[in-house]
This record gives structure tokens, C-alpha cells and sequence, in this order.
């Protein structure tokens, strides 16, 4: 699933434009970050990267999370534990609308929990940057290309 600025993606009954996409390779590991828009509502949607990924992962900048880098190998947040399943400097590209983000490098954590729910930590030369949410299903999501 490749998603392109202005591409439209509706999702949880609300219609975002795909504003922004991040790039960012730790390692071989190649992962996308779309930043989705409606109005003052803002997602970052990870597309799906494999023939078999069938679950489309969506985040929330979160502020209740204290945390500094670099984080621990858990993390404890709304009655869930996070393991981390990813760390590493990443190299970034970014296209588009990215506030506070810059094509470069940066630090990257990122966790799961039961739930198929995740946390991702990036280290900015402003400062960390955290995210949360779940993942979901392909099916409950449309992509409308750009016109």
C-alpha cells in the first residue's frame, strides 16, 4: 500500500488528506509514516509493507507520557506494558506538511502491547516526539488516490 500527498484516506467514519510522509530506514528496515489531516484532527497512519501485513497502524501525538531518551526497554501507559520492538538512529526523508520534523536523522524507539497497540519515540533535535495508538485492519479503511 503506497500512499502519495493528497491522497485521501477515510477511516473511523472521517475523510484525512494525506499532508505530509515521513520516510525513515533504521537499518534495512524501511518504515512510512503518513501525516493525515481533518481540520485540527491529525493522524499518522503506517501503511502496510508486506504482501501479508494485513493491519494498518495508527498514532496520536500523546503529551501524558513522560519520558527522555534514551527510554527504557518497557514502558507502563494506560494499564498496558510496551516492549520494544524497534530501536535505532533512522535515516528520514520527509515530503510535504511535517511540523517539527526534518529530512535527516533521528532516534527512533518503537513498542507494542497485547492489542496490537503501539508507542513510537523519536528524538528531534527539538525535543522528543511521542505517539500512540492502535492498529487496524485494511478493511476498515479506503484510500482514494489523488486526482
Amino acid at each position: 500500500m503506497k500512499l502519495h500527498l493528497k491522497d485521501v484516506v477515510s477511516y473511523a467514519g472521517t475523510d484525512y488528506l494525506v499532508e505530509g510522509l515521513i520516510t525513515y530506514r533504521v537499518g534495512r528496515r524501511k518504515r512510512v509514516l503518513a501525516r493525515l489531516v481533518d481540520g485540527a484532527r491529525v493522524l499518522w497512519m503506517e501503511p502496510l509493507v508486506g504482501e501479508l501485513d494485513e493491519r494498518v497502524l495508527f498514532l496520536k501525538e500523546v503529551h501524558d507520557l513522560d519520558m527522555t531518551a534514551p527510554p527504557p526497554a518497557n514502558i507502563y501507559y494506560k494499564g498496558q506494558t510496551y516492549l520494544r520492538v524497534l530501536a535505532g538512529q533512522a535515516q528520514v526523508a520527509t515530503s510535504g506538511r511535517t511540523p517539527g520534523r526534518i529530512s535527516g536523522t533521528c532516534e527512533v524507539w518503537r513498542y507494542r502491547a497485547a492489542g496490537d497497540t503501539f508507542i513510537q519515540i523519536e528524538a528531534w533535535p527539538d525535543g522528543l516526539v511521542v505517539l500512540a495508538g492502535p492498529s487496524a485492519h485494511q478493511g476498515m479503511l479506503q484510500i482514494l488516490p489523488a486526482k
